[in-house]
């Protein structure tokens, strides 16, 4: 005589996937005979009703299977290079997560959706360096301007590939911009400027390395 305890688990598990099934659009009407029917039925019935029921729920028709045998197959190499990319991904939400302060929580977790918006790949171990250029960046100037977040990723990179390191650009851009002021004493006079006039000295200072 079948399990009609695990019959009735498996039947439970067949009957969701049916109608998830046909939620999706998917004709599938399959009958799946309950304890009372099988009871009826007699003891050879419902051992072959159990045996179809449990190659049903192993094998047979699921949305998630089908979902998996249509989702494109990845070689090896593309594996590995997606595993890469998500252990990368982890470590940067992870440096954000250790420099975010409690006046702005979410800040460089947005530097990095802004990021990964343009298609940016910066190592996790440039983000501290990257983080605070961007603070400093978005700190001159008192213009309502918002849409400046790629044109100062796009400086950072040109900085790197005139073969800056990331921490050095900040010490030697506050050089440039005391010697632009003239006096050493002035050389804080672009924080509060507009972003136009801190954009152009930027751009002097990149063009100049």
């Amino acid at each position: 005589m079948p399990d009609f305890k695990e019959y009735t688990k498996l039947r439970d598990i067949a009957q969701k996937r049916i109608k998830r099934a046909q939620a999706a659009g998917v004709p599938l009407f399959i009958h799946v005979p309950t304890v009372k029917e099988l009871r009826a039925a007699g003891d050879a019935a419902a051992a072959l009703a159990f045996q179809n029921l449990s190659a049903f729920v192993e094998t047979g028709f699921s949305l998630k299977r089908r979902q998996e045998e249509e989702r494109p197959k990845l070689t090896e190499a593309e594996r590995r290079e997606r595993k890469r990319q998500q252990s990368r991904e982890y470590r940067r939400r992870k440096v954000a997560k250790e420099h975010e302060r409690s006046a702005f929580p979410n800040k460089y977790q947005g530097y990095l959706k802004g990021l990964k918006k343009l298609n940016v790949d910066i190592p996790p171990s440039k983000l501290p360096a990257f983080f605070a250029y961007m603070d400093y960046r978005f700190a001159q100037g008192n213009s309502s301007k918002k849409y400046v977040f790629d044109i100062f990723v796009e400086d950072f990179q040109k900085m790197l590939q005139k073969g800056y390191q990331p921490d050095q650009i900040l010490t030697d851009f506050q050089k440039f911009e005391a010697d632009q002021a003239a006096l050493a004493d002035r050389a804080g006079d672009m924080i509060g400027t507009s972003y136009e006039k801190a954009i152009g000295l930027w751009d002097q200072f990149i063009a100049k390395s």
